[in-house]
């Protein structure tokens, strides 16, 4: 089902903050956040723990949509990770050296899904654990006032899966125009994702200048890695729901929406990406409250 660009507007996945003017040549890596290795193949496990449709069959690949978005980035030269299913969990617990998938209804707050990763602080720029929320409220849901609900479609659904996903590899968005498609990328800002559901040969070339070389950093890996999850019990925090949870702002989307955020502790600093949905806009002069309309948002129906 396409999304009536005219009735919609769409944020996908938060990107990295700065807006980027030619998005195809672009470097659209996420900053500087990458896994470290030791031969330039990330082989961080990926943990499902989805449920509900999300474990059907996708009509848009071989397998369910995790499935299918991990064997897309799967095809990169320098990805490797093996995927497993796990008890369903909405929680996500961010475990050291890993990565965590999940579903879960979080509520009508105004965001489709996040992608959070955190990193050793004062050590390096080094991924310690990711994960993944996806928000059942919207896919599932939510509904407009002809009694359709405009999430729950397989473009939509394979869309963001790709792209946080994406963003725990520590990929940023090709294009960040909402108006413009000028990629097949499930790393776009599209109002239509009918033809954005997968990676493109950019992101792989992008994959390989952050890890094609040693150490997946110009040849260093982290001095102490740390002992690894111990069958998962090496949890180092749970991403929140809400922006009071996410930390301070560090970057805004084309419309002025904070859509990356840090929080710190002691030894981590959280760093998530945010999608937020298109019937919520944010009001510049309530940015610890999160998204809210405000006099110059367009409101969509039932929103």
């Amino acid at each position: 089902m396409k999304i009536n660009r005219k009735k919609w507007a769409f944020a996908t996945a938060a990107g990295a903050a700065a807006v980027l003017a030619a998005p195809v040549m672009a470097d659209h890596s996420w900053g500087s956040y990458h896994w470290s290795t030791t031969d330039n193949v990330v082989r961080i496990p990926v943990f499902d723990h989805t449920s509900g449709v999300w474990k059907n069959q996708s009509p848009l690949g071989n397998g369910n949509y995790i499935k299918v978005a991990m064997d897309d980035w799967n095809q990169s030269d320098h990805i490797a990770s093996q995927l497993s299913n796990a008890a369903a969990d909405s929680t996500c617990s961010m475990v050291a050296y890993e990565i965590h998938v999940c579903s879960g209804n979080y509520g009508d707050n105004g965001w489709l899904g996040i992608a959070s990763i955190s990193i050793s602080r004062g050590r390096s720029s080094h991924i310690v654990a990711g994960s993944t929320k996806l928000n059942d409220y919207y896919f599932d849901v939510y509904t407009v006032l002809d009694g359709s609900k405009p999430y729950d479609d397989p473009s939509w659904r394979q869309l963001v899966a790709c792209q946080e996903i994406g963003h725990d590899y520590g990929l940023g968005h090709q294009n960040e125009d909402f108006d413009t498609d000028d990629t097949t990328s499930c790393m776009e800002y599209t109002y239509d994702p009918t033809l954005n559901e997968h990676p493109n040969s950019h992101d792989y070339d992008q994959l390989a200048l952050i890890y094609g070389h040693d150490g997946g950093d110009g040849g260093t890996t982290d001095p102490s890695p740390g002992p690894g999850n111990k069958g998962g019990k090496n949890k180092i925090g749970i991403p929140g729901n809400a922006p009071a949870e996410w930390g301070q702002a560090i970057g805004f989307d084309a419309n002025g929406r904070p859509n990356v955020y840090r929080r710190s502790t002691a030894s981590y600093d959280f760093i998530t990406h945010v999608t937020w949905a298109p019937h919520t806009d944010f009001d510049h002069d309530h940015e610890e409250a999160g998204p809210r309309r405000h006099s110059g948002e367009r409101i969509f129906p039932g929103g």
